[in-house]
Parts: structure tokens; C-alpha cells; sequence
């Protein structure tokens, strides 16, 4: 099954909301994550047509309702904040967390990003990293349980950006891979995107799932449903939503 997979960053949610608290923030990825949960202090919280068929619900005009153009709920929720200080991210992941349901049945895969202490704080099993950390925690044997008692990673993703890097990722125990830039993107402003060629050749080149990311969104979504990736990973669609 194709999935979506949404990543978190503050400063475009502030962007498209025009500004927002932390505690706001923090309510709304919730929502995003387990839309079906009663949030008291949110004025409204996400809707979406599930019976819609999903590229449909892209295609959507301007004359279609707001709540019918936003995405499908997404798959996975992976919490990337890079700009945010260590304690104030594990305040918004824990938050997060907890009131999701710790991962019920009903939300959608919750992965911290970067910080182990994550993990720590509450027990999430998933994890993702930037390949530089996985290689650091393994060679400190940090990922082991049966070496470290307080840490128990069952999920581990890791952000590649070349083939040598997805199969080194692999055999270090990546449960899946994000693989981009594949299309231009403000984030990475004037570097050249990989492609998709670049996608098909790792999806080729690992047996682990790989999702795509870097300038995805609804006009172009398309052309990754048509590779042998697992899924697609957005930021803007979701944080505008």
C-alpha cells in the first residue's frame, strides 16, 4: 500500500497560519495524527472525506470545500524540528504522543527525528535519523536493548541522499529509508533535485521500503505513485492543512 507520510516544521505551519503558539502547534499535529480525537481547547478540528478517492481529493477546485482539498490523513507522522531547542521538541513530541493515544489504533505511525531522548521520554519505539547518527549510535551500541536497558528502538528510518548512503543505511538496520531531494524545493534551494531515476535506483538497490521525499506535493504526486516507492513524504501540504 502507497503511503503518505507527514513532516512537521513550525516555522511553515507559522508561515501558512500566520503565526501560531507552540501550544497550538502542538494541538494541531496531534490532530493530524488522530483526527477523531476530542482536543477541548481546538476550534475545529481536521476533517477529512475518507470516501473521497484520494487523488480525487487533490484534484479538487477552488469551489470545492477547504476540508475536502486537504490530504488524506496521513500514515506516518514523522516530528522533524530541527530549529526547535532539545527540551522544547521533547515538551511538543511528548505532548504529542500522549495525546494521540500513544500510538493507538487509531493514529496515524508517530517517528521522532534526531533525538534518542525522545525514545527515552516516552517509550516510542520508532525513531528517525539523519544517516550520521545512526552510524554514531551503533558503533556506541546505544540502539542495542540488551546493552542498554532504557532504550528500546524497534523502528528505526534514516534520511539518504545517494546510493552508497541507502545501502550503508541497510545493512546498519534501517527499517525504511527516505530518499530526495527529488524535485526542486525552497529547502533546498538551488541544488539541483535527484530525480526520479535517482528514487528508482534506490528502491532497486535496498529490500527495505523507501519513501520519497523533497518537493512533493499534490500536482506531482502522481509521478511517484508510478515508481516502486513505498509512499511520499510531505511537508507543506500538511503543515498548510
Amino acid at each position: 500500500m502507497f503511503k503518505l507520510i507527514a513532516v512537521s516544521d513550525y516555522g511553515l505551519y507559522r508561515q501558512f497560519h500566520g503565526g501560531g503558539t507552540l501550544e497550538e502547534y502542538a494541538e494541531f499535529l496531534a490532530g493530524l495524527a488522530a483526527p477523531e480525537k476530542d482536543y477541548s481547547s481546538r476550534q475545529e478540528k481536521p476533517r477529512y472525506e475518507e470516501d473521497m478517492p484520494f487523488l480525487e481529493k487533490f484534484r479538487c477546485g477552488a469551489d470545492v470545500p477547504v476540508w475536502k482539498k486537504c490530504p488524506k490523513r496521513p500514515d506516518i507522522l514523522i516530528i522533524r524540528e530541527k530549529n526547535l531547542p532539545e527540551e522544547t521538541y521533547l515538551e511538543l513530541f511528548e505532548y504529542i504522543w500522549n495525546a494521540s493515544g500513544k500510538q493507538g489504533d487509531n493514529s496515524a505511525l508517530i517517528i521522532p527525528h534526531t533525538h534518542l531522548s525522545a525514545v527515552r521520554r516516552t517509550g516510542c519505539p520508532n525513531l528517525h535519523l539523519p544517516l550520521s547518527l545512526l552510524k554514531k549510535y551503533r558503533e556506541e551500541g546505544s540502539l542495542f536493548p540488551n546493552q542498554n536497558p532504557f532504550i528500546d528502538v524497534n523502528h528505526i528510518g534514516v534520511s539518504i541522499h545517494s546510493l552508497e548512503e541507502a545501502k550503508t543505511a541497510e545493512c546498519l538496520g534501517a527499517s525504511y529509508l527516505t530518499a530526495g531531494h527529488i524535485f526542486a524545493t525552497d529547502c533546498k534551494r538551488g541544488v539541483p533535485p535527484r530525480g526520479i531515476a535517482f528514487l528508482e535506483e534506490i528502491c532497486g538497490s535496498v529490500t527495505i521500503p523507501v519513501y520519497a521525499i523533497g518537493g512533493i506535493h499534490r500536482e506531482n504526486l502522481h509521478e511517484i505513485q508510478k515508481t516502486s516507492a513505498a509512499g511520499a513524504c510531505m511537508m507543506s501540504e500538511y503543515m498548510a492543512g
